[in-house]
């Protein structure tokens, strides 16, 4: 029984001391990582490297001031709306939207459609019996030395031919040429230059002219110049 004990004693103790060796083993290899003067002198020298970067990447903030210059893109838009009110500058005397005076024979019509200012002086011929436009003359304000507008005649006439001018008992240009056909009539396109309105305004009679399909016969139309020249100065006046 008690060499038995001993056994288990020493049996035991191995254990013991088996058990205690990685004790012992630890503080060894502990003391082979240490090497506390090889890792203190490696230390140091990796903290500047390691502190270095920073540096460089603190430099690249700057690098967000070229938003700034998105204000001036933002401001651009704003220019646009200062110039918007003069643009839209079409106005009529007193506020009104549209104006129709008369002038002797002459029409003068001038309104606003769409933020744009139109204005133009007519005359128009009727029939007595059906009540119906058969001819009319229209003029724009002049432009660049130059009043253009239309002429409207009826159907029933030779187009290949044109029409003619006469003012009082001179031709008045070469003649004109149909450019095409309406529902109310054809058209004729006129230009008359600085020369041929001072003409008008000391006329009489403007008289435009074509060939009857049917007989070949002329068929006339007499314009009365009367009120022509104030009528041309009025919707000068209105258009500036």
């Amino acid at each position: 029984m008690l060499q038995n004990s001993r056994l288990a004693f020493l049996v035991a103790a191995g254990l013991l001391v088996a058990t205690s060796l990685p004790v012992m083993v630890a503080p060894a290899s502990a003391q082979d990582a240490a090497s506390p003067e090889q890792e203190e002198a490696a230390t140091p020298r990796s903290e500047p490297a390691r502190r270095a970067p920073p540096k460089p990447a603190a430099r690249p903030a700057p690098t967000s001031a070229p938003a700034r210059p998105a204000q001036p893109v933002a401001q651009a838009p704003t220019q646009p709306a200062v110039n918007q009110p003069a643009a839209a500058a079409a106005r009529l005397p007193n506020g009104a939207t549209a104006i129709n005076e008369v002038f002797g024979d002459w029409t003068v019509d001038c309104r606003i459609n769409d933020g744009r200012k139109l204005c133009a002086l007519s005359q128009s011929q009727g029939n007595s019996q059906t009540n119906q436009r058969v001819f009319a003359i229209e003029l724009r304000a002049p432009k660049s030395g130059k009043a253009e507008g239309t002429i409207l005649m009826p159907f029933g006439l030779r187009l290949e031919n044109g029409a003619v001018l006469r003012l009082d008992d001179k031709d008045l240009g070469q003649g004109l040429r149909f450019s095409t056909c309406v529902p109310a009539g054809c058209l004729l396109p006129i230009s008359f230059p600085t020369v041929a309105t001072d003409a008008l305004q000391k006329g009489k009679t403007l008289t435009a002219a074509a060939l009857n399909l049917s007989t070949g016969e002329a068929v006339t139309f007499n314009i009365s110049l009367n009120g022509f020249a104030s009528a041309l100065t009025r919707i000068a006046q209105l258009d500036d």
